[in-house]
């Protein structure tokens, strides 16, 4: 009678596991399915139920329910324990998606929830971890918890010895995420290195150069020492460009040109507005400082680079003197080197327009350079004179019916622009942009009539060229 008990006490264990088993599968199988296809983060959590976690439990049942091993066997103990391993595995997942995944998925860019740091993170696994060993250690093995936290104790005193700075660093990381003062996504400055911050874990901070270089800086320095935070408390940074200029030059007259330049730069904000202040009287020069504003650390470089680049030809243009300390003593045979070009020289390869300047009593006229990019010209910049273009080349720009620019040619070496009394009324139409260095010599506006009206070859080749220009600005009009 005992023998025909026996057969019965294992067939509901099982019976759960020959049909509950598959059935659980399919369910997770389904599960995991339409979670991938809505893209959820859980939908890894659940694969993990359906290949680890259920396969585990299926053991554990055959074990205890159908064998009916005894609960305090070494086999059984090690099936029990598998089982809260891959379950925990399974737990940690679902946080890791639930508070982290879920959190940074639905944060706005740049956020504090899309930037939450990895040692944040890494804290919370190792607490679940914590809780899921003490609980196998007493509940399946049996153990006192209490009798390992002592051994525990006695033995963190020479772990901590031998380990002390590694731990000085994950407590100096533990400070830094309380505290946050700086984030993954900042900019900052720490000692001689200067980048981004692109990871904080438990031992370092990693930053990235501007020159893509990795700089690791540990925890307990960065704890310890002062840094800055270029990214707080706005993103905004602003930059002084100290510059001299000549003795000669009225500190007025540079200070709005130098504003001026600063309004024309891509990148300077309006908001603060930029601003140029007379700094000091030196020995060689009158020292301004030329403030400005851009939107993010990441911009300042290159627009430092196009302040500094441009200041060179708008420097040169309205002819302020950028001086420098230099002596040198010259032989009574001896030259302070080669003398500038004349303009006959420079009309080299434009012979039809050297008569301007061989004429006696011809005005001489000027070099000027423009940079890549700089404004040469348009409806709200008036260009006094008449330029020949010798080197480089410029972009046409004509406004549409809807108020945009719109390419209708370019400028070359040889062609010409200027002002309406000399290139025709359309020029004040039209809008001029240096498309690399150019170069070009201005003539005065009488010099180049007193030329037109002696050469109707040469003036009406200009013409030609103005009402070509004129036509392609309607037409752009026309279309938009």
């Amino acid at each position: 009678m005992g023998d025909a008990a026996q057969p019965l006490s294992n067939l509901g264990p099982a019976l759960a596991l020959a049909l509950g088993f598959p059935l659980l599968v399919l369910v997770l199988n389904e599960a995991t399915g339409r979670l991938q296809r809505r893209g959820s983060p859980l939908a890894g959590t659940v694969a993990v139920l359906r290949n680890l976690v259920a396969p585990s439990l299926a053991l554990l049942v055959f074990v205890r329910g159908v064998l009916e091993w005894p609960p305090d066997s070494t086999t059984a103990r090690l099936v029990e324990s598998a089982f809260w391993v891959v379950l925990l595995y399974a737990l940690l997942g679902a946080v890791d998606a639930l508070v982290f995944g879920l959190r940074t998925a639905d944060a706005a860019p740049g956020s504090s929830a899309e930037r939450l740091p990895k040692l944040f993170r890494d804290l919370a696994r190792a607490l679940l971890v914590g809780i899921g060993a003490t609980v196998i250690y007493s509940q399946v093995w049996g153990q006192e918890v209490s009798a390992a936290l002592t051994a525990l104790g006695l033995g963190s005193i020479v772990i901590g010895l031998a380990l002390q700075e590694p731990l000085g660093n994950i407590v100096s990381g533990l400070m830094l995420l309380l505290e946050q003062p700086v984030s993954v996504g900042d900019w900052v400055q720490v000692e001689e290195v200067r980048g981004r911050v692109i990871e904080i874990n438990w031992r370092s901070v990693h930053i990235e150069t501007p020159t893509r270089e990795l700089q690791i800086v540990p925890n307990v320095e960065l704890y310890k020492a002062s840094f800055a935070n270029l990214s707080r408390p706005t993103a905004l940074r602003t930059e002084i460009v100290e510059m001299g200029f000549g003795y000669d030059d009225p500190p007025n007259r540079v200070k709005e040109v130098m504003l001026a330049l600063l309004s024309s730069v891509p990148g300077v904000l309006t908001d603060p507005p930029p601003r140029v202040r007379t700094a000091n009287y030196g020995d060689f020069s009158v020292t301004y400082k030329l403030v400005f504003s851009v939107a993010s650390q990441a911009e300042l470089l290159d627009v430092r680079d196009e302040v500094m680049t441009r200041l060179w030809y708008v420097s040169r243009r309205e002819g302020l003197t950028i001086p420098y300390p230099i002596q040198m003593e010259y032989g009574p045979e001896e030259s302070p080197g080669p003398a500038p070009p004349t303009p006959g020289e420079l009309l080299r390869e434009h012979a039809r327009f050297r008569p301007a300047v061989e004429r006696e009593g011809a005005p001489r006229p000027s070099v000027v350079d423009w940079a890549h990019g700089e404004t040469v010209l348009s409806p709200e910049r008036r260009f006094e004179g008449f330029a020949l273009v010798l080197r480089g080349g410029a972009r046409l720009l004509a406004r549409d019916a809807r108020g945009g620019l719109a390419e209708i040619g370019r400028i070359g070496p040889g062609e010409s622009f200027g002002s309406h009394l000399a290139a025709g009324a359309s020029a004040n139409d039209l809008t001029i942009l240096a498309d690399g260095d150019l170069k070009a010599l201005v003539f005065e506006e009488q010099a180049i009539a007193d030329l037109l009206a002696s050469s109707p070859s040469l003036a009406a080749e200009i013409g030609d060229a103005l009402e070509s220009r004129r036509q392609a600005a309607l037409a752009v009009r026309r279309r938009g």
